[in-house]
């Protein structure tokens, strides 16, 4: 009795390690796994059958329709069609890419979460490329200036926008002296330019009869709590964060306005990946009329940024701050 529970469990074990290998996209040679386990080749072969059966099993059950084969040209086992439910290293490398160039994580919790996902995400036989090149990159990766976010306190802070909870917390805007004491009825979050920002509005306003929808980087925010009081929001007023991302640009809160301009640059792919809702036609003059509707002024941010390539046509109000903005540059190279 004790003997047989003894092979039960020696048996238990040895398919719990093939199967570790084998559901990461890992390969087992017969030969192998018989001198590994000091067995015989036989009780190898009877441990690939129980795998095919465990394989039916689940096929039936989600529908993966992942099989156990024998490679005849390689002479090894795997399990086929294991990329229909796991990232392919292109696919990680990808991510990987887009999340070191986006400032967002400080070097050490950036290099765990990218292990992390190599581990648990791509098969084992792509890991160890996809490792190399991530760490060319990151080996002249430098922390971004700001603290990194707390991964927990995004999921506390997404769980009240979803559950409509008022949250409270500590704010210290750029410039001020000290934290301030903030209780916000979150709409939603957006992450823009290395910053996780919270779209709200604060509870006092509601109080004194204003409408005035605030950002807040979560970075400043200090002592999170989800208060669990709820509030109420109309289903045709709720923030699609989506939609909000196209329409506002670096952040800055403002009415909603139809901006014109024109750009004689390089690359029109650029602007529209900049601006996704505009509307390009060609200018007679030459260029492109780039016709958008964006929320507040932060667009001016990158209409400077563009030098002489662009002439800012409407709002004229817009238009002005160009214009203040380059005269000013100009006298600041007079200067000098």
């Amino acid at each position: 009795m004790k003997e047989d529970r003894e092979k039960d469990d020696l048996k238990t074990e040895h398919m719990m390690d093939l199967w570790d290998i084998l559901s990461r996209g890992g390969v087992l040679k017969k030969a192998e796994v018989a001198e590994k386990f000091n067995t015989h080749t036989r009780t190898v072969s009877r441990y690939f059958v129980d795998i095919r059966r465990h394989l039916e099993k689940k096929n039936m059950e989600t529908g993966l329709r992942q099989q156990l084969i024998y490679d005849r040209d390689k002479k090894v086992y795997r399990i086929e069609n294991l990329e229909n439910s796991m990232i392919s290293p292109g696919e990680l490398l990808g991510v990987g890419k887009i999340l070191i160039a986006s400032r967002a994580f400080h070097k050490k919790e950036l290099e765990s979460l990218l292990s992390r996902l190599l581990q648990t995400a791509v098969c084992q036989t792509g890991q160890e490329d996809v490792r190399k090149y991530m760490n060319h990159e990151l080996f002249d990766y430098r922390d971004p200036k700001h603290e990194e976010p707390d991964m927990e306190e995004l999921w506390k802070i997404t769980g009240a926008i979803n559950n409509h909870h008022i949250l409270r917390f500590l704010y210290k805007g750029i410039g001020a002296a000290k934290e301030t004491p903030r209780e916000v009825k979150p709409e939603g979050m957006v992450f823009s330019e290395y910053y996780f920002y919270v779209i709200a509005s604060p509870v006092e306003a509601e109080d004194s009869g204003e409408e005035n929808t605030r950002i807040y980087r979560v970075d400043r925010m200090k002592h999170i709590e989800d208060t669990g009081e709820g509030f109420d929001v109309a289903y045709s007023k709720r923030l699609r964060e989506g939609a909000f991302k196209n329409s506002i640009q670096f952040m800055y809160r403002g009415d909603m306005q139809q901006v014109q301009f024109i750009y004689t640059g390089p690359s029109l792919e650029a602007v529209l990946d900049r601006l996704p809702t505009a509307r390009a036609e060609v200018n007679q003059g030459g260029g492109y009329l780039i016709t958008d509707m964006i929320q507040g002024d932060g667009i001016l941010m990158w209409l400077l940024s563009q030098g002489s390539k662009v002439e800012v046509l409407r709002p004229e109000s817009l238009r002005r701050k160009w214009i203040e903005e380059a005269e000013k540059i100009v006298e600041m190279g007079k200067k000098k």
